[in-house]
Protein backbone atom coordinates (compact mmCIF):
# COMPACT_ATOMS: atom_id res chain seq x y z
CA UNK A 1 0.00 0.00 0.00
CA UNK A 2 2.93 2.43 1.25
CA UNK A 3 4.84 1.16 -1.53
CA UNK A 4 1.95 2.22 -4.31
CA UNK A 5 1.65 5.50 -3.00
CA UNK A 6 5.22 6.63 -3.52
CA UNK A 7 7.28 7.01 -5.99
CA UNK A 8 10.88 4.60 -7.31
CA UNK A 9 12.92 8.02 -6.52
CA UNK A 10 10.86 9.47 -4.02
CA UNK A 11 10.76 13.27 -3.15
CA UNK A 12 11.13 14.12 0.84
CA UNK A 13 7.50 15.12 0.51
CA UNK A 14 6.56 12.14 -0.74
CA UNK A 15 8.43 10.11 2.39
CA UNK A 16 6.68 12.87 4.66
CA UNK A 17 3.51 12.58 3.35
CA UNK A 18 3.85 8.37 3.37
CA UNK A 19 5.31 8.21 7.27
CA UNK A 20 2.78 11.14 8.61
CA UNK A 21 0.30 8.14 7.60
CA UNK A 22 1.26 6.61 10.63
CA UNK A 23 -0.56 9.12 12.41
CA UNK A 24 -4.01 8.08 10.70
CA UNK A 25 -3.18 4.97 12.05
CA UNK A 26 -2.85 5.59 15.81
CA UNK A 27 -6.48 6.75 15.76
CA UNK A 28 -7.53 3.18 15.64
CA UNK A 29 -5.42 2.22 18.77
CA UNK A 30 -5.28 3.17 22.40
CA UNK A 31 -3.33 6.10 22.86
CA UNK A 32 -1.15 3.96 25.68
CA UNK A 33 -0.46 1.14 22.36
CA UNK A 34 2.33 4.25 21.31
CA UNK A 35 4.49 3.33 24.35
CA UNK A 36 4.35 -0.27 23.82
CA UNK A 37 7.61 -1.41 21.39
CA UNK A 38 5.50 -4.94 20.96
CA UNK A 39 1.78 -3.65 20.55
CA UNK A 40 -0.01 -4.23 16.88
CA UNK A 41 0.58 -0.23 16.17
CA UNK A 42 4.23 0.50 16.78
CA UNK A 43 4.82 -3.20 14.74
CA UNK A 44 2.07 -1.87 11.81
CA UNK A 45 4.27 1.86 12.14
CA UNK A 46 7.85 0.05 12.05
CA UNK A 47 6.36 -1.90 9.09
CA UNK A 48 5.66 1.78 7.32
CA UNK A 49 8.62 3.22 7.92
CA UNK A 50 10.87 -0.15 6.74
CA UNK A 51 8.53 -0.30 3.19
CA UNK A 52 8.95 3.81 2.92
CA UNK A 53 12.99 3.06 3.33
CA UNK A 54 13.54 0.19 1.49
CA UNK A 55 13.54 1.73 -1.96
CA UNK A 56 17.57 1.68 -2.48
CA UNK A 57 16.57 5.24 -4.39
CA UNK A 58 15.96 7.02 -1.19
CA UNK A 59 18.14 9.79 -0.04
CA UNK A 60 17.80 11.01 3.42
CA UNK A 61 19.50 14.37 3.71
CA UNK A 62 19.50 16.10 7.33
CA UNK A 63 16.37 17.90 6.18
CA UNK A 64 14.29 15.34 5.65
CA UNK A 65 15.17 13.75 9.43
CA UNK A 66 14.35 16.72 10.84
CA UNK A 67 11.04 17.19 8.76
CA UNK A 68 10.08 13.53 9.67
CA UNK A 69 11.62 14.24 13.83
CA UNK A 70 8.56 17.35 13.77
CA UNK A 71 5.83 14.50 12.77
CA UNK A 72 6.14 14.05 16.70
CA UNK A 73 5.73 10.30 16.17
CA UNK A 74 6.61 7.90 19.38
CA UNK A 75 9.93 7.67 20.39
CA UNK A 76 9.91 4.08 19.40
CA UNK A 77 9.46 4.81 16.02
CA UNK A 78 11.90 7.72 16.46
CA UNK A 79 15.00 5.68 17.24
CA UNK A 80 13.53 3.69 14.37
CA UNK A 81 14.11 6.54 11.77
CA UNK A 82 17.52 7.26 13.32
CA UNK A 83 18.57 4.58 12.47
CA UNK A 84 16.97 4.12 9.04
CA UNK A 85 19.24 7.62 8.64
CA UNK A 86 22.29 5.89 9.68
CA UNK A 87 21.65 2.73 7.19
CA UNK A 88 21.03 5.17 4.59
CA UNK A 89 23.88 7.31 5.34
CA UNK A 90 26.66 4.65 6.62
CA UNK A 91 29.68 6.80 6.36
CA UNK A 92 31.64 7.09 9.62
CA UNK A 93 31.09 11.31 9.02
CA UNK A 94 27.25 10.79 9.57
CA UNK A 95 25.98 13.20 12.35
CA UNK A 96 22.86 14.02 13.88
CA UNK A 97 23.38 18.07 14.79
CA UNK A 98 22.26 18.65 18.20
CA UNK A 99 19.68 20.85 17.43
CA UNK A 100 17.84 17.97 15.19
CA UNK A 101 18.59 15.49 18.23
CA UNK A 102 16.85 18.15 20.73
CA UNK A 103 13.45 17.58 18.52
CA UNK A 104 12.80 13.72 19.17
CA UNK A 105 14.52 14.47 23.06
CA UNK A 106 11.48 16.76 23.96
CA UNK A 107 9.13 14.98 22.47
CA UNK A 108 10.37 11.72 25.01
CA UNK A 109 11.00 14.20 27.92
CA UNK A 110 7.05 15.13 27.05
CA UNK A 111 5.63 11.81 27.04
CA UNK A 112 8.06 10.75 30.39
CA UNK A 113 9.69 8.02 27.99
CA UNK A 114 12.94 8.79 30.04
CA UNK A 115 14.46 5.58 29.10
CA UNK A 116 13.94 5.83 25.54
CA UNK A 117 15.39 9.30 25.94
CA UNK A 118 18.40 8.10 27.04
CA UNK A 119 18.69 5.82 23.86
CA UNK A 120 17.75 8.96 21.73
CA UNK A 121 20.95 10.60 23.60
CA UNK A 122 23.01 7.63 22.70
CA UNK A 123 22.14 7.18 18.84
CA UNK A 124 22.23 11.19 18.41
CA UNK A 125 25.23 13.32 20.79
CA UNK A 126 26.64 10.27 22.10
CA UNK A 127 26.62 8.06 18.76
CA UNK A 128 30.77 7.61 18.04
CA UNK A 129 30.41 9.49 15.03
CA UNK A 130 29.18 12.63 16.98
CA UNK A 131 32.00 12.09 19.45
CA UNK A 132 34.61 11.65 16.92
CA UNK A 133 33.84 15.32 15.14
CA UNK A 134 33.81 16.93 18.69
CA UNK A 135 37.25 15.38 18.87
CA UNK A 136 38.50 16.44 15.70
CA UNK A 137 37.15 19.83 16.34
CA UNK A 138 39.20 19.65 19.78
CA UNK A 139 42.32 18.72 17.79
CA UNK A 140 41.74 21.12 14.71
CA UNK A 141 41.46 24.16 17.63
CA UNK A 142 44.57 23.12 19.30
CA UNK A 143 46.58 23.33 16.09
CA UNK A 144 45.18 26.45 14.60
CA UNK A 145 46.47 27.86 18.03
CA UNK A 146 49.68 26.66 17.68
CA UNK A 147 50.86 26.89 14.07
CA UNK A 148 49.00 30.78 14.01
CA UNK A 149 51.63 31.53 17.22
CA UNK A 150 54.16 29.72 16.02
CA UNK A 151 53.94 31.74 12.32
CA UNK A 152 53.16 34.88 13.90
CA UNK A 153 56.09 34.65 15.97
CA UNK A 154 58.41 33.68 12.95
CA UNK A 155 57.29 36.24 11.01
CA UNK A 156 57.32 38.89 13.47
CA UNK A 157 61.27 38.13 14.38
CA UNK A 158 62.59 37.57 10.79
CA UNK A 159 60.53 40.36 9.08
CA UNK A 160 62.16 42.51 10.94
CA UNK A 161 65.69 41.25 10.36
CA UNK A 162 64.68 41.57 6.62
CA UNK A 163 64.20 44.95 6.82
CA UNK A 164 67.18 45.93 8.39
CA UNK A 165 69.04 43.74 5.68
CA UNK A 166 67.01 45.93 3.22
CA UNK A 167 67.87 49.01 4.51
CA UNK A 168 64.27 49.81 5.34
CA UNK A 169 64.87 50.04 8.81
CA UNK A 170 68.01 51.33 10.93
CA UNK A 171 70.27 48.03 13.20
CA UNK A 172 69.19 50.03 16.72
CA UNK A 173 65.48 48.45 15.51
CA UNK A 174 66.73 45.03 16.03
CA UNK A 175 65.75 44.62 19.11
CA UNK A 176 62.03 45.60 17.54
CA UNK A 177 61.52 41.64 16.61
CA UNK A 178 62.16 40.39 20.05
CA UNK A 179 59.55 42.89 21.64
CA UNK A 180 57.38 41.73 19.37
CA UNK A 181 57.51 38.08 19.93
CA UNK A 182 57.02 39.01 24.15
CA UNK A 183 54.34 41.15 23.19
CA UNK A 184 53.04 38.63 20.89
CA UNK A 185 53.39 36.02 23.25
CA UNK A 186 51.32 37.58 26.16
CA UNK A 187 48.52 38.41 23.87
CA UNK A 188 48.06 34.97 22.77
CA UNK A 189 48.79 33.53 26.39
CA UNK A 190 45.99 35.97 27.29
CA UNK A 191 44.05 34.68 24.83
CA UNK A 192 44.33 31.49 25.45
CA UNK A 193 43.46 31.49 28.94
CA UNK A 194 40.66 33.11 28.60
CA UNK A 195 39.03 31.03 26.19
CA UNK A 196 40.43 27.96 28.28
CA UNK A 197 38.23 29.37 31.12
CA UNK A 198 34.72 30.16 28.61
CA UNK A 199 35.57 26.62 27.64
CA UNK A 200 35.26 25.21 31.21
CA UNK A 201 32.63 27.06 31.94
CA UNK A 202 30.67 25.75 29.18
CA UNK A 203 31.45 21.88 30.05
CA UNK A 204 30.80 22.46 33.86
CA UNK A 205 27.27 24.00 32.74
CA UNK A 206 26.41 21.11 30.35
CA UNK A 207 25.63 19.22 33.56
CA UNK A 208 23.31 21.90 35.01
CA UNK A 209 22.44 21.44 38.77
CA UNK A 210 22.46 17.88 38.19
CA UNK A 211 25.08 15.77 36.32
CA UNK A 212 28.54 16.35 36.81
CA UNK A 213 32.08 13.94 35.73
CA UNK A 214 33.25 11.01 37.51
CA UNK A 215 36.33 11.68 39.24
CA UNK A 216 39.12 10.85 37.26
CA UNK A 217 37.38 11.46 33.46
CA UNK A 218 39.92 12.97 31.18
CA UNK A 219 39.20 16.97 30.01
CA UNK A 220 39.19 16.05 26.73
CA UNK A 221 36.33 14.09 26.98
CA UNK A 222 34.46 16.35 28.56
CA UNK A 223 34.16 18.46 25.75
CA UNK A 224 33.41 15.47 23.30
CA UNK A 225 30.52 14.42 25.52
CA UNK A 226 29.62 17.77 26.89
CA UNK A 227 26.32 17.75 24.19
CA UNK A 228 25.59 14.00 25.78
CA UNK A 229 25.96 15.58 29.27
CA UNK A 230 23.95 18.25 29.02
CA UNK A 231 20.66 16.11 27.42
CA UNK A 232 21.18 13.49 29.91
CA UNK A 233 20.62 16.14 32.77
CA UNK A 234 17.82 17.19 31.13
CA UNK A 235 16.29 13.86 31.24
CA UNK A 236 17.32 13.67 34.79
CA UNK A 237 15.38 17.20 34.88
CA UNK A 238 12.60 15.79 33.69
CA UNK A 239 12.48 12.75 36.29
CA UNK A 240 12.93 15.01 39.23
CA UNK A 241 9.86 17.37 38.09
CA UNK A 242 7.75 14.14 38.05
CA UNK A 243 8.63 12.68 40.47
CA UNK A 244 8.34 15.99 42.95
CA UNK A 245 12.12 16.12 43.07
CA UNK A 246 13.26 12.50 43.44
CA UNK A 247 15.05 10.87 40.90
CA UNK A 248 13.73 7.33 40.04
CA UNK A 249 17.09 4.81 40.30
CA UNK A 250 16.41 2.89 37.60
CA UNK A 251 17.25 6.06 35.09
CA UNK A 252 20.11 7.74 37.78
CA UNK A 253 21.39 4.20 37.23
CA UNK A 254 21.32 3.69 33.85
CA UNK A 255 22.95 7.22 33.56
CA UNK A 256 25.61 7.48 36.09
CA UNK A 257 27.09 3.71 36.22
CA UNK A 258 30.04 3.64 37.46
CA UNK A 259 33.38 2.50 35.84
CA UNK A 260 34.71 -0.84 36.54
CA UNK A 261 37.57 -0.24 38.71
CA UNK A 262 40.45 -1.97 36.62
CA UNK A 263 44.26 -0.78 37.11
CA UNK A 264 44.73 0.58 34.31
CA UNK A 265 41.82 3.50 34.50
CA UNK A 266 42.22 4.16 37.67
CA UNK A 267 43.58 7.51 37.60
CA UNK A 268 42.35 8.82 33.79
CA UNK A 269 38.37 6.53 33.20
CA UNK A 270 37.51 5.52 29.93
CA UNK A 271 34.06 5.17 28.32
CA UNK A 272 32.51 1.89 27.00
CA UNK A 273 31.06 -1.23 28.50
CA UNK A 274 30.71 -3.06 31.29
CA UNK A 275 30.59 -7.12 31.00
CA UNK A 276 27.11 -7.10 30.71
CA UNK A 277 27.03 -4.74 27.71
CA UNK A 278 25.59 -1.57 29.66
CA UNK A 279 27.23 1.83 29.08
CA UNK A 280 29.33 3.56 31.00
CA UNK A 281 28.87 7.28 30.23
CA UNK A 282 31.25 8.35 33.12
CA UNK A 283 28.49 10.57 34.99
CA UNK A 284 27.43 10.85 38.58
CA UNK A 285 25.07 13.00 40.28
CA UNK A 286 25.87 16.12 42.17
CA UNK A 287 24.85 16.52 45.68
CA UNK A 288 20.94 17.24 46.01
CA UNK A 289 20.71 20.81 47.34
CA UNK A 290 17.17 20.58 48.07
CA UNK A 291 17.76 17.33 49.94
CA UNK A 292 20.44 19.05 51.91
CA UNK A 293 18.01 21.90 52.63
CA UNK A 294 15.30 19.77 53.82
CA UNK A 295 17.70 17.70 55.94
CA UNK A 296 19.08 21.26 57.76
CA UNK A 297 15.45 21.98 58.38
CA UNK A 298 14.71 18.56 59.99
CA UNK A 299 18.20 19.05 62.24
CA UNK A 300 17.42 23.17 63.11
CA UNK A 301 13.77 22.13 63.73
CA UNK A 302 12.82 24.27 61.20
CA UNK A 303 14.57 27.49 62.82
CA UNK A 304 15.47 30.33 60.36
CA UNK A 305 13.93 28.59 57.61
CA UNK A 306 10.21 30.19 56.19
CA UNK A 307 7.48 27.74 54.36
CA UNK A 308 6.39 29.29 50.98
CA UNK A 309 4.14 27.52 49.27
CA UNK A 310 5.00 26.15 45.46
CA UNK A 311 3.78 28.24 42.45
CA UNK A 312 1.74 26.12 39.89
CA UNK A 313 3.34 26.28 36.82
CA UNK A 314 0.65 26.13 34.18
CA UNK A 315 3.09 24.19 31.62
CA UNK A 316 3.69 21.65 34.25
CA UNK A 317 -0.37 21.11 34.71
CA UNK A 318 -0.76 20.68 31.07
CA UNK A 319 2.37 17.98 30.98
CA UNK A 320 0.43 16.35 34.03
CA UNK A 321 -2.74 16.24 32.25
CA UNK A 322 -0.96 15.09 28.76
CA UNK A 323 0.21 11.87 30.93
CA UNK A 324 -2.96 11.62 32.95
CA UNK A 325 -4.02 10.08 28.78
CA UNK A 326 -0.40 9.37 27.34
CA UNK A 327 1.33 7.67 30.05
CA UNK A 328 -0.63 7.11 33.12
CA UNK A 329 1.72 4.65 34.86
CA UNK A 330 4.54 7.00 35.02
CA UNK A 331 2.17 9.71 36.67
CA UNK A 332 0.70 7.30 38.91
CA UNK A 333 4.25 6.25 39.75
CA UNK A 334 5.15 9.69 40.70
CA UNK A 335 2.30 10.48 42.74
CA UNK A 336 2.65 7.17 44.75
CA UNK A 337 6.51 8.17 45.69
CA UNK A 338 5.53 11.48 46.13
CA UNK A 339 5.23 10.72 50.30
CA UNK A 340 7.95 8.34 49.97
CA UNK A 341 10.38 11.10 51.97
CA UNK A 342 7.91 10.97 55.01
CA UNK A 343 7.89 7.01 54.90
CA UNK A 344 11.63 7.02 55.41
CA UNK A 345 11.65 9.65 57.39
CA UNK A 346 9.34 7.48 60.06
CA UNK A 347 11.51 4.52 59.29
CA UNK A 348 14.07 6.06 60.36
CA UNK A 349 13.22 7.39 63.63
CA UNK A 350 10.99 4.65 64.48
Amino acid sequence: MIRASISNNPSDNEIVNAVSSIKNLQSGYPIQDQLESNSVLTQHSKNIIDEVFSKKTVKFSPRLLKQLLLLNLPTELNLKIINEYYKVNSESKTIINKSIALIPLRNALYNADFHRAIKISDVTVGHPNYISHQGAILKSGIIKLISTAAAVTIFTKFGVTSLIDAGVLPASWDHLGAINSILLTYIINSSFFVTIVKFGRQLISSGGDFLTWQRGTFYSHWFKHADEMLFNSKIVEADRDLNNGESNPAITDEICRPAPEIRSNTDTLNPGYDREGHKIRLMQLKDDLEKLKFQAYWMTGGDGFEWVEPDQDPAEIQWREHLEKYNKPALEKAEKDALKWADDLIKESS
